[in-house]
């Protein structure tokens, strides 16, 4: 990839980082507005923790070369549960919307940066 292309991806993982950082912080520390939710949704009350703990450790493999792929599918797959709680409970289109685009910049901030996982994904396709 490119120099350029390796920096968009720098910038993209910043920004995603900073994001999903201060989800992480709002779910751990049961702001109001994640509690008002895990009530509406009838969740238990430890469950925003789990997925703050969750989505911590995915974003810190996400930024370790060697866990990069799998934080990648994880944070990923830890959105797609986002989408599909915001489905089920009927939320604004945007939330799901933004589930998914942030998905897609994740994925956008990794791809330039690591040629393990365009490889792990390329292989992947060609099987």
């Amino acid at each position: 990839m490119s120099t350029n292309a390796q920096r968009a991806g720098w910038i993209i993982t910043v920004l995603v980082t900073l994001f999903l950082g201060f989800d992480i912080v709002t779910h751990l520390f049961r702001v109001e507005a994640v509690m008002d939710f895990n009530d509406k949704i009838g969740a238990p009350g430890w469950f925003p923790v789990v997925c703050g703990a969750v989505l911590g450790l995915s974003l810190i493999a996400y930024h370790v070369p060697a866990a990069r792929a799998m934080g990648t599918i994880l944070i990923t797959a830890y959105l797609g549960g986002a989408v599909t709680v915001n489905l089920v409970f009927g939320q604004p289109a945007f939330n799901t919307v933004f589930a998914i685009a942030t998905g897609v910049l994740v994925w956008a901030g990794a791809w330039p940066r690591d040629e393990r996982l365009r490889a792990l994904v390329s292989r992947g396709a060609a099987a």
